[in-house]
């Protein structure tokens, strides 16, 4: 569901169970949170920079989270912070997301598979519908795993040549021996074992297009050919003298920079006749939930589908906050786990490693300066317990939520009166526990106890009760 918040710098906006009126994903329907376990008491929300703003709870029992963060107080957040969503969760119940996009809302990608809203998504669609019905090469960009190859069959559908087949190499499975032979054919005895002429992937195109993966990864032998190919459509087959003619719309991706390397640069220039970048998962994080349903509920053999309203909130969360690597391919794979009722593990992604895929493939401008971290005065005892909750008492990634040291977070947890030493505990208590909660492991035993997950290990460790 949708609500536009289009409040200037200084004005407040407010969220309750009875405001605003959010609309449903056919536009039509419009109608409030209604859920008893959000508060009457509206939270607001004030606008205090283009990109900030300032939560407030309400004086009411309900839990607010913002990023994976439980607030007590007015906190003022970035949409940097994430990437370019502000999650809240109000009572474990109701995830919302402030985001930037768009407008109007274009849904017409959906029928190509590409699930979104978000500002990434909605301005890489508009390119593509903009560059899709001309002739000019046009160039993907994005990490693994963002969908170029969804895009490219999105791009000859809507072309001119859309009544021909769509023919795909991928670029780095060529031998730099036989590159030029599957690109534009050979004659009969032009290499071992070629005992009759072979017919190249541009004359199988021929009137169609040509989509070219991992471009950056094409031998260098065949790069001035595809470079000539592009600029006037000739080329030759291996062991010809004759120039053959090929009438083909190329279609290109790479997950790196072909400024970098040894890459052909007046190629690079040839193929960047449109380019669309496809923005990471991490930084659409409102398209999540959208995604998660498609992949929950499509049809796959031998798997059966599963109601996305029968996903709790708190199983929810921790998809919305994870840094996702692995972009949508990472995220189909736990939908699938999801669906057979296996509990999805998502491993930590240390600060570096974010920060490394913070990189974009083609990025002209200079990579921003790492983020500091915050003072851990700042952080209140509720907010730290909610971000070890979040991440299953997981020392690394909370204290990643909570843009603190790991030294700086042990510190607040051994002086936080909310958690116990471990030492503290009795025997007892812990097996009695961990019999309840065998196949849980640590995490989920810290979780009760609310001792750190390593700590509690040393202390079976010393009590011989692992």
């Amino acid at each position: 569901m949708l609500a536009p918040l289009t409040a200037g710098k200084g004005e407040v906006y407010r969220i309750s169970r009875h405001e605003p009126s959010f609309r449903t994903g056919n536009n039509q329907a419009q109608t409030p949170l209604a859920d008893r376990h959000v508060s009457r008491q509206p939270l607001t929300i004030r606008r205090v920079a283009a990109r900030t703003v300032e939560v407030t709870r309400p004086d009411s029992p309900m839990a607010v989270s913002v990023n994976g963060r439980l607030i007590e107080r007015a906190t003022t957040v970035s949409l940097d912070e994430l990437g370019e969503d502000i999650i809240i969760c109000l009572s474990d119940r109701i995830i919302l997301s402030i985001f930037e996009t768009v407008l109007p809302l274009q849904t017409d990608a959906a029928r190509h598979g590409l699930i979104g809203i978000s500002k990434g998504l909605q301005r890489a669609w508009a390119t593509v519908r903009q560059g899709a019905p001309t002739h000019l090469p046009m160039l993907l960009t994005g990490a693994t795993g963002t969908g170029k190859e969804l895009v490219a069959s999105a791009i000859h559908a809507l072309s001119t040549r859309s009544a021909q087949k769509l023919h795909t190499v991928n670029m780095a499975a060529l031998s730099p021996s036989l590159a030029h032979a599957e690109l534009f054919g050979a004659t009969a005895g032009a290499y071992t074992g070629a005992t009759v002429a072979r017919i190249g992937l541009f004359a199988q195109a021929h009137g169609g297009t040509l989509f070219m993966d991992e471009i950056g990864d094409a031998p260098k032998e065949v790069q001035p050919m595809l470079l000539r190919a592009l600029e006037n459509g000739e080329y030759r087959r291996l062991g010809d003298t004759k120039a053959q003619v090929a009438d083909v719309r190329i279609i290109s991706a790479t997950d790196r920079s072909l400024e970098a390397g040894d890459f052909n640069q007046p190629l690079r220039h040839r193929l960047q006749g449109v380019v669309v970048h496809l923005p990471p998962l991490r930084d659409r994080r409102v398209d999540i939930g959208l995604l998660l349903r498609h992949f929950l509920t499509r049809p796959e053999t031998n798997l059966g589908s599963r109601d996305p309203a029968t996903v709790p909130a708190g199983e929810v969360l921790p998809l919305l906050l994870h840094p996702w690597p692995g972009n949508i391919r990472e995220l189909a794979g736990a939908a699938r786990q999801m669906r057979m009722g296996m509990p999805v593990t998502l491993k930590p992604v240390a600060a570096r490693a974010v920060n490394e895929m913070s990189q974009e493939p083609v990025a002209v401008a200079p990579s921003p300066t790492a983020r500091r971290h915050r003072d851990p005065a700042t952080v209140d005892d509720a907010e730290m317990v909610g971000a070890l909750t979040a991440t299953e008492w997981n020392i690394k990634a909370a204290a990643m939520l909570l843009n603190v040291s790991r030294t700086s977070l042990y510190r607040l947890m051994e002086r936080s009166p909310s958690l116990k030493e471990p030492g503290l505990l009795s025997a007892d208590k812990v097996k009695d526990d961990m019999h309840r909660r065998t196949n849980d492991g640590h995490s989920a035993w810290a979780s009760k106890l609310k001792p750190s997950g390593d700590s509690l290990r040393r202390h079976l460790r010393r009590s011989d009760m692992q």
